[in-house]
């Protein structure tokens, strides 16, 4: 059949096409090693990657290497921001997936979480939902409580304003930052089922916020890293714009296999590389550092390279045979959001009616051109058009919400099913029979998540083949009985806010209604059975290599970011979180590179004088 999902499909591989062929920019001169000694090695151009070597290239008196595991940013799906489903599974995602789950992804092939991860400059900036939500204030205080000094929400605020370019004139007043790098927006199209979203979440008392103000408590159209209608990721904010800085080298297409020591002391002198394609053999190049190796390559990697280094548990070290340097808790503590998403359809209304967002894209043809033209539409706006936070009133111990709750316009088709590894039984739970025929609904999802949670996992190096092998990741979903009820809670919220009188005008039919389960639906054995199939991650890993006080045990980094035990080596990136925060992650990993900066300046004397 002859659907709008696929005329959909076909219009944007006609633009792509015509945007590579006609007036795809040339994003920057990327330089060879030919030169094999650098002040400052970065690795991984990721998040917090693409703004140091911004940061640490401002003087011009150093020399700054970028290495990225990934290519260049051209691909255009990056650029378009309704496409970012699609770059999941492509060569420009590490792809990786959980070890098959316990308590939790009963509807994923063989229970196992697809973890994405950007393997491309930018990283998963490059990839993700765009979404910038920076957290609650209690976190930043809660990981100085923790031993993390320096780091309370008062020291951090003016990482994260420093960053910001804000767009939008209703944000709360100094909160945001303007003249930025990075251009932070609102979602510039809005539909009218999202509307009713919002008016039904007023209606039950949720106040509209600026979540990244003053309160973070309630809802409000997303704020995106959006610019001009592309996708603004750190590679387009911290990169592309300096790409004419004769002292700083990016280096694409480049694995580092492990941390260099000068002879048998700890003290870090480089890393060794390998082309990706040929990263598993034995061939290998020593680039040295004068002043320090920074390990950017986020929460599943840096772990990675540190273990692979002789930096991590001594036994598990051991079962490997590497000799070690460091006995520290590399690759513990690994914290990761869990959502629920729900889909409803409104019965009645045609596929291509504009009324939510994936079938106002139905109308391809007029929204196809709008973009073209104008760089505006659904097309230009990441299909989360609404986020909420929420406390579920069962853990008076956090100050902030302890729920978050995303509204995305449309159910799911082929591209979510693939990307999400949802087997076919699971995508009629979740979406109906229609998103097997790739056939789109007029509806939305509406996904209650957890943002403490109290199951934790842990990753390690893999068992099949070398060490080298992408490791193995154990997040332990609901191992913890208490993230059960806090997202039963949430449910029970989504579902409230949808039956108010805002949806009136529409007749909703939540899919799982339809059945597949013995249990009676809306029932809270339902519900926990539903959780136990269908909770995905909303892709937030962090802490596995934990900052904190030098003295504490469970650290691998301190207050600092220097690797506890090693000279002249850091981490920063997600993995140095000691909790995840209340939001995504994205925004606290630039903070974090922001702070890192001046930290690694002041360090190696490095602070330009004004």
């Amino acid at each position: 059949m002859y659907t709008w999902a696929r005329t959909s499909f076909i219009l944007l591989l006609v633009y792509v096409a015509l945007r590579a062929l006609l007036w795809h920019p040339s994003k920057f001169p990327y330089n060879t090693l030919d030169v094999k000694e650098y002040d400052y090695i970065i690795v991984g151009g990721g998040s917090a990657g693409c703004v140091l070597a911004n940061r640490l290239s401002e003087n011009p008196n150093v020399t700054v290497l970028l290495l990225e595991a990934g290519g260049p940013d051209r691909k255009d799906e990056i650029h378009i921001p309704a496409a970012y489903f699609k770059l999941q599974l492509t060569d420009v995602d590490w792809a990786y997936t959980s070890i098959p789950q316990r308590n939790s992804s009963e509807a994923l092939y063989a229970q196992r979480s697809a973890w994405p991860r950007g393997k491309v400059l930018g990283g998963t900036s490059s990839i993700n939902g765009m979404i910038y939500t920076r957290g609650n204030r209690a976190d930043y205080d809660e990981w100085e409580k923790m031993g993390a000094k320096g780091w309370s929400y008062e020291e951090v605020l003016p990482y994260f304003k420093k960053s910001e370019h804000y767009t939008s004139d209703d944000g709360d007043e100094g909160y945001h930052g303007k003249g930025g790098p990075l251009n932070v927006e609102k979602a510039t199209f809005v539909t009218p089922v999202a509307r009713a979203f919002m008016a039904a979440a007023k209606e039950r008392g949720y106040p509209e916020v600026d979540y990244n103000g003053q309160s973070q408590v309630g809802f409000s159209l997303t704020q995106q890293t959006v610019k001009n209608g592309e996708r603004h990721s750190t590679a387009a904010a911290f990169l592309h714009p300096v790409r004419e800085r004769q002292n700083l080298y990016v280096v694409t297409g480049k694995m580092v296999k492990r941390v260099a020591f000068d002879g048998a002391s700890n003290v870090a002198s480089g890393v060794y590389v390998a082309d990706t394609k040929r990263y598993k053999s034995d061939e290998e190049e020593l680039i040295r550092a004068r002043k320090e190796v920074i390990l950017s390559a986020g929460a599943v990697e840096s772990p990675h390279i540190l273990m692979v280094s002789g930096i991590g548990p001594a036994e598990h070290l051991k079962d490997f045979g590497i000799p070690l340097k460091v006995d520290l808790p590399v690759g513990k503590n690994l914290q990761d959001h869990l959502m629920v998403p729900i889909g409803f359809v409104l019965e009645g209304i045609p596929a291509n009616s504009g009324v939510s967002l994936y079938s106002a894209m139905g109308q391809s043809f007029t929204y196809l051109l709008q973009y073209l033209l104008f760089k505006s539409g659904p097309l230009s706006i990441s299909s989360i058009e609404l986020h909420g936070f929420l406390p579920s009133g069962m853990e008076p111990e956090h100050q902030g919400p302890d729920l978050h709750m995303l509204f995305v316009g449309g159910t799911g088709d082929l591209e979510t099913i693939r990307a999400l590894k949802v087997t076919s039984a699971g995508s009629v739970l979740l979406w109906g029979e229609e998103a097997l025929q790739n056939e789109l609904n007029a509806g939305f999802t509406v996904l209650p998540g957890l943002l403490h949670p109290r199951s934790v996992g842990h990753l390690e190096l893999s068992h099949v083949g070398s060490v080298y092998e992408l490791p193995s990741i154990h997040p332990n979903y609901l191992s913890d009985e208490r993230d059960m009820e806090v997202l039963m809670r949430g449910i029970r919220i989504a579902m409230d806010i949808v039956n108010s009188s805002a949806f009136g005008q529409w007749k909703l039919k939540c899919v799982p209604e339809r059945g597949m389960s013995s249990y009676d639906f809306n029932t809270d054995e339902f519900w926990r059975w539903y959780i136990r199939h269908i909770a995905v991650t909303i892709y937030h890993p962090v802490g596995t290599c934990k900052m904190g006080a030098t003295e504490d045990s469970s650290t691998v980094v301190d207050s600092r970011l220097r690797v506890k035990g090693v000279k002249n080596l850091r981490v920063v990136d997600a993995s140095v979180m000691p909790k995840v925060v209340s939001g995504n992650t994205n925004a606290p990993t630039i903070m974090i590179a922001e702070k890192a900066a001046d930290m690694i300046k002041e360090d190696n004397s490095d602070v330009l004088k004004q």
